[in-house]
């Protein structure tokens, strides 16, 4: 499916919510007996050529086939970036990988993390923002059908336990790669979902949210099977145990322009998206610009 304006996509979103939302019944779920989807967003300009990736697994092609650029060496790029970074975030402890790894996600160093968004404007901003004329898409991802399905957690998930599966995901990959006592921590192989602590106002305006990959490298979508995406064929009746959980919803490239007046009438904008000096001054240019 294919939109051409912000209403458009706000609809479109909404019957998905409508056609995932369960009655709970046997399930034993709470809030009034119904569970509604829980989605999360990820923008992006050029449907064909993107995957669902984190960087550090990201390959380039060279006269010996594709290679991955940076995975054998995460912890050095991290360190790296912590012994640079530290002038700068005084208030952060050396030993707190979590925090290092956020920070330096969203300084676009390689990481295993992927950004989403809870705000599906933000995403469809950054799916426009190019304005090129390649299709966009937004990536809707329902978190509870999605750990549901891959992970066998109720639906309600409790932080503490979240908080544990990212801290075991950090330490068996990134700290003990390539070492023996890795072997002896429970192994995660698929990525986790997680609320960071917002640590800028960036973050907060931009309703962040990380994807954690673990053992298993390579894009999301390569980890999944063809009933693990949603659809809109209202003669499927949805089961809560096997319902799918991820959809990319293109955008039409010849309305980019369009939807990014659209959304700054919505207060969407270089403002919004990059608060502080840089937001201001990006959005004056855009708004003296012939464009």
């Amino acid at each position: 499916m294919q939109i051409n304006n912000v209403q458009e996509y706000i609809d479109t979103i909404e019957k998905l919510k409508n056609k995932y939302t369960y009655s709970t019944g046997s399930i034993g779920a709470f809030n009034n007996d119904i569970v509604e989807p829980q989605f999360l967003f990820r923008g992006h300009g050029n449907h064909d050529k993107y995957k669902l990736e984190p960087k550090i697994f990201r390959t380039k092609k060279t006269q010996y086939g594709s290679i991955t650029q940076y995975s054998q060496l995460e912890y050095n790029i991290l360190s790296d970036f912590i012994s640079e970074a530290k002038a700068y975030e005084k208030n952060i402890l050396d030993n707190d990988i979590q925090a290092w790894l956020e920070i330096a996600q969203h300084h676009k160093v390689p990481t295993r993390l992927l950004d989403f968004t809870e705000n599906p404007l933000v995403a469809l901003y950054f799916a426009c923002r190019s304005k090129t004329d390649t299709v966009a898409a937004v990536w809707i991802l329902n978190e509870k059908s999605y750990e549901k399905r891959i992970w066998n957690e109720p639906f309600l998930k409790l932080t503490l336990d979240s908080q544990t599966i990212v801290n075991a995901i950090i330490e068996r990959e990134i700290l003990l790669f390539g070492k023996q006592q890795r072997n002896n921590l429970p192994e995660y192989k698929y990525p986790w979902i997680y609320k960071p602590r917002y640590r800028d106002e960036r973050m907060k305006f931009q309703s962040s949210m990380f994807m954690i990959w673990g053992s298993m490298g390579g894009a999301l979508t390569n980890m999944l099977a063809e009933n693990d995406y949603m659809n809109f064929d209202d003669t499927e009746v949805v089961d809560p145990d096997t319902a799918g959980f991820l959809y990319a919803l293109e955008v039409n490239p010849e309305k980019k322009s369009e939807i990014l007046k659209q959304l700054d009438m919505l207060g969407i904008n270089e403002k919004f998206i990059y608060p502080g000096l840089d937001g201001i001054g990006k959005s004056i240019a855009k708004k003296y610009s012939s464009d």
